[in-house]
């Protein structure tokens, strides 16, 4: 089992051993009656002594989350504990140092009906017919694409389709030849950790954060500092004693409704990023994957990218969230030595994202359908928007959260009385999901969260399954 320790964090080795195997069972990846590394075999791998990994499994069990048998091992609490002397063929794997060390997306792999665990759209909502249709002609046209590797840069012409989307839509020049096409967000946020980080660096992240950014970071073996978050954005007065402190290597923001809270930051907070940014050196990613997405005709602040002038952000837009998930398309912008060393590093992960998913997304981003379909997009996620807030509304006495005024997301506050994974559990049985909020931190043990994602399902199921998600925060209040 791979752990990482920080030796210069103020969080004692004994807690952040705690800590990380609890976001394995929490995630799923430790399952009901598997075994822990005996004392000695755990100590060894850490190079600690055995007392310190006593007490971190000592904590697992007075918190119920481990079963201790004297003599015989330690194992997940579950169901299954009272079979513990039965030996599963599998058993063996569990000696194996695995590089993962959390992931958000193993919380709901079994999908529920009335699922709130994942911010994407609603299949009905995308631009489906178009989109193959155009895959067709491009095939029709040139079989010989699919034998063909596409540039590691990315396709040229999607990147100038694409700079002129920023240009009229988030008021951002790029040069084309300064932008790197990957597959999904996702791909770029890694290909950042990749190119720019090493174990024992420093991360700057939110907090709370996009589960699965965290997940990138945490398995890159880097120190992951989260910075609060206000009704502005990050701190960047705590961003400035970090600073002072240690030696930051990167800052991951998603500025314009983040995932997972919905906050807008704002322009004065954005532009003391990028001061931040230039006295201390180090880079920002920003995730800008929902910034489209806005309601009631709000008025957005440009991107950090548009206040940097020397290279410190790398702008990362996403076209899955709001155009084909399943086309796995984003786009990095970058200048400097820095974006060379990001296509090096992109030609070591796929040599290159698809070509004929590239090349179908051009046709859409040229022509006024993207303007409808974003139009008509907005409307219909103020819909489920305001569906879930009317709601969820009558559960103000126990549940806190802020109308987002854009984005996928609702961000919910629990009494400390409710526990969000013993609420999930009790949701499944009414196969329902959401997104525990312990997912969206590093450190913190937080289980006084949830998100909800309505950007998922149709109007009906989305109406259906928040009436039955109020239903079982309401009767599960009541019984504890």
């Amino acid at each position: 089992m791979k752990i990482v320790l920080h030796k210069k964090s103020n969080i004692p080795i004994y807690q952040q051993i705690y800590i990380q195997i609890i976001q394995r069972i929490q995630s799923g990846m430790l399952a009901e009656g598997a075994s822990l590394p005996s004392l000695r075999s755990m100590a060894d791998d850490l190079k600690v002594s055995v007392l310190t990994v006593r007490k971190a499994y000592k904590w697992l069990e007075m918190k119920g989350f481990v079963h201790i048998q004297p003599g015989k091992g330690v194992y997940i609490k579950g169901k299954k504990h009272t079979t513990l002397q039965k030996h599963e063929p599998y058993d063996w794997q569990h000696t194996k140092a695995v590089n993962v060390l959390r992931s958000q997306y193993v919380i709901n792999r079994h999908q529920q009906h009335y699922d709130f665990s994942r911010a994407i759209l609603y299949p009905r909502l995308l631009p489906n017919p178009f989109l193959s249709g155009e895959m067709r002609k491009i095939l029709d046209k040139d079989q010989m694409i699919l034998a063909t590797y596409g540039p590691i840069q990315g396709d040229e012409e999607l990147r100038i389709e694409i700079t002129k989307y920023l240009k009229e839509y988030q008021e951002l020049s790029v040069d084309p030849d300064h932008l790197l096409i990957t597959s999904g967000a996702q791909q770029g946020i890694d290909l950042v950790a990749q190119t720019l980080l090493k174990p024992g660096d420093t991360v700057m992240i939110e907090s709370p954060c996009y589960g699965a950014a965290i997940d990138v970071f945490m398995n890159k073996g880097v120190h992951i500092i989260p910075i609060a978050l206000d009704e502005q954005g990050i701190r960047s007065d705590l961003i400035d004693e970090v600073c002072q402190k240690n030696q930051p290597v990167l800052l991951y923001v998603n500025p314009t409704f983040q995932n997972p809270t919905g906050t807008v930051m704002s322009k004065q907070r954005r532009m003391e990023l990028i001061e931040l940014a230039e006295l201390y050196h180090f880079f920002i990613l920003e995730d800008d994957s929902f910034g489209e997405i806005y309601f009631d005709e709000a008025k957005l602040p440009p991107p950090l990218k548009y206040f940097d002038t020397n290279g410190h952000v790398i702008y990362l837009k996403g076209f899955s969230k709001t155009l084909a998930p399943g086309l796995r398309i984003a786009a990095l912008a970058a200048e400097g030595p820095v974006f060379d060393w990001l296509y090096a590093v992109k030609s070591l992960m796929d040599i290159g994202s698809p070509l004929l998913t590239q090349k179908a997304i051009q046709p859409f981003l040229r022509t006024e359908r993207m303007k409808n379909h974003l139009e008509k997009l907005r409307t219909a996620l103020q819909i489920r928007r305001d569906t879930a807030v009317e709601i969820l509304s009558p559960l103000t006495d126990t549940i806190h959260f802020q109308k987002p005024q854009g984005g996928f997301n609702l961000w919910i506050s629990l009494p400390d009385s409710i526990n969000s994974f013993a609420l999930l559990k009790k949701a499944n049985g009414a196969n329902i999901s959401f997104l525990p909020g312990t997912a969206c931190f590093v450190h913190e043990s937080k289980h006084d969260h949830l998100r909800i994602s309505y950007s998922m399902l149709s109007e009906q199921d989305t109406l259906i399954g928040l009436k039955k998600l109020r239903e079982v925060i309401y009767n599960f209040q009541n019984d504890y």
